[in-house]
């Protein structure tokens, strides 16, 4: 049955209007809710996430799973993505007008995508597959039950990420630029304003480092708690901490403009109406990546480096750098909105001092990397090749390196920094000590945390060295991976009466490299056993390869570097 529109107009109708300042213009009739209880949110379209914007709206599901999920439109389904990883499990609809929605992390499917995607799982003997029905095979109508709410893949939690993307492009757009509206009467909350100097002889109240002026106030009246006004020699630029409230909800969302007004010139606009998933990892660019690694607060930044590509600006003067001239006043409003329109601002007011020459800043001698060309640094124990579409600027290479602290099989290098980020995949090759080149097969090398916990990056050895392409700064060292799987049942044992239960749950898990692959027979044929990473979980519900009597189950794991587990047990049905 197809939900009532009306309930659904009565919520546009007590709206703002959405995004005045899109530069395109939608169809607002042809969508309805994915859902048929009130929409509350707890993720926004472009919100800030780790080295991504996200692509949708999060919707919740009353934090259960199993909702019923509905066809936005007439349609045809034309993916179906199921990963233990990211989305999960996930169907894609492409619509008449244009656009194609998605709804992702479902817990499953209804029973004609089920059969069909099933009978390619079995067909592929595989759980991780990424499916094209022919067009017109599954089609279905607006408010067709297409799945059911889950938390399969990398959610952290029962919800429903839902997009529509542009069909041709693959771009997604704001969903709530479609008429798909939520209740949202709350004003956006501005947490902090930072305030960059840029330039050799650049300073902020006399000093050459980030100003962070306290805030005070609220909606339409934040302003600095102290003075009101900052004396900048030089150029200056600004961050922004922000977050938005919707009604009937306490998550802390993203928000979906900023402008920075000169005066009464937009000196500055990011607006997040879409983007292209190539373009994703700018978010490192965007945010003040530095303070984000320390302390993990984003702030939105105005400076747009010379290799971040990100279409989500509108407008951007002397690339988000204002030059401030001696005796000049500059009055200056940053206004931030939700995806309803909802607007706070701030004031301030910037005053130009003469610049004092001769200002002295920390020199860091070393190798200039740069953004425009191929970067090489060698030493006997090191290699590293690095595209220049691996930086957002030009740096000023650092490196050094400890001796092995025992748990390792080579030194520990510290490449750049943590706090610098890396766009693009670069070569990385790091020689392993000689008594560990009997071990190349099960050598893998990681990337080290403050806290010295390692995280796998792949790696091939080849003469003495493990080579690996790696995409961030920070400590590499070398390990060796000896240890096999684990593989633990957790509702099974060996000769056990299994009638009472409808599945087969076990846990598997690695230590070093990761699962590679997984394998499971009933009675010497492949089953379908659902795998869920997050909780070291494989799970196969019985189907009709489970006979009665007495059945022998094989599991068998293997991990990135080769080590192999198995286990096996009769069970008797």
């Amino acid at each position: 049955m197809k939900p009532r529109r009306i309930c659904f107009s009565f919520f546009i109708s007590l709206l703002i209007p959405t995004l005045s300042n899109a530069q395109q213009s939608y169809p607002k009739d042809d969508f309805i809710a994915p859902v048929e209880f009130p929409m509350l949110l707890s993720g926004t379209f472009a919100e800030l996430r780790s080295n991504h914007f996200h692509s949708g709206i999060d919707i919740r599901t009353q934090g259960v799973e199993g909702k019923k999920i509905l066809a936005c439109a007439d349609g045809y389904v034309s993916r179906i993505r199921i990963s233990p990883f990211g989305f999960g499990k996930t169907v894609y609809i492409t619509h008449p007008n244009g656009y194609s929605t998605v709804y992702a992390h479902l817990s499953g499917f209804n029973p004609e995508i089920a059969a069909w995607s099933r009978a390619e799982q079995y067909r592929m003997e595989q759980f991780d597959v990424d499916l094209f029905p022919e067009a017109g095979l599954i089609q279905v109508k607006q408010g067709d039950v297409i799945g059911y709410s889950g938390n399969s893949g990398s959610s952290q939690g029962p919800h429903l990420h839902f997009e529509i993307r542009d069909s041709g492009t693959e771009r997604p757009v704001n969903p709530l630029l479609f008429g798909i509206a939520v209740k949202d009467f709350t004003r956006p909350t501005i947490n902090g304003i930072r305030l960059y100097p840029e330039g050799a002889n650049a300073l902020i109240n006399g000093k050459a480092t980030p100003f962070n002026p306290g805030i005070a106030g609220w909606g339409l009246s934040y302003r600095f708690s102290k003075s009101d006004t900052i004396e900048v020699s030089g150029g200056v630029s600004f961050g922004i901490n922000a977050h938005d409230l919707l009604s009937g909800s306490n998550n802390k969302n993203g928000i979906n403009r900023i402008t920075v007004f000169n005066g009464n010139e937009i000196f500055f606009e990011w607006n997040a109406e879409s983007f292209s998933f190539s373009e994703t990892r700018y978010i490192n660019s965007f945010i003040d990546y530095a303070t984000y690694s320390s302390s993990r607060e984003r702030f939105m930044r105005t400076k747009v480096e010379p290799n971040n590509k990100l279409s989500l600006y509108r407008k951007v003067t002397g690339n988000g750098i204002l030059n401030i001239r001696a005796d000049i006043v500059y009055p200056i409003r940053i206004e931030i909105a939700d995806g309803s329109g909802n607007t706070s601002a701030i004031k301030f007011v910037i005053r130009g001092k003469v610049a004092q020459n001769g200002v002295i800043k920390p020199r860091i001698d070393g190798q200039v990397f740069s953004y425009k060309r191929l970067n090489r640094f060698v030493t006997p124990h090191l290699k590293i090749s690095m595209p220049g579409s691996c930086l957002y600027d030009s740096i000023v290479f650092e490196y050094n390196s400890t001796a092995s602290d025992g748990n390792s099989c080579a030194p520990v290098h510290m490449i750049h920094n943590a706090e610098t980020p890396v766009h693009d995949y670069y070569d990385l090759s790091i020689r392993v000590d000689t008594a560990y080149h009997k071990l190349a097969d099960k050598l893998v090398m990681v990337i080290l945390n403050n806290k010295d916990k390692p995280s796998s990056a792949g790696g091939k050895y080849q003469n003495g060295f493990l080579n690996a392409r790696v995409r961030e700064f920070g400590r590499f060292s070398v390990m060796a991976d000896t240890i096999a799987p684990v593989i633990k049942p957790l509702n099974i044992a060996n000769n056990k009466k299994i009638s009472a239960q409808q599945s087969i749950r076990v846990s598997i898990s690695d230590n070093l490299s990761g699962i590679k692959s997984y394998r499971g027979t009933l009675n010497g044929k492949w089953i379908l056993m659902d795998y869920d990473p997050k909780n070291n979980l494989l799970k196969y519900n019985f189907d009709e390869l489970i006979n009665p009597g007495v059945n022998e189950f094989l599991l068998e794991v293997t991990d990135d570097a080769g080590n192999k587990s198995s286990y096996n047990a009769l069970l008797i049905n």
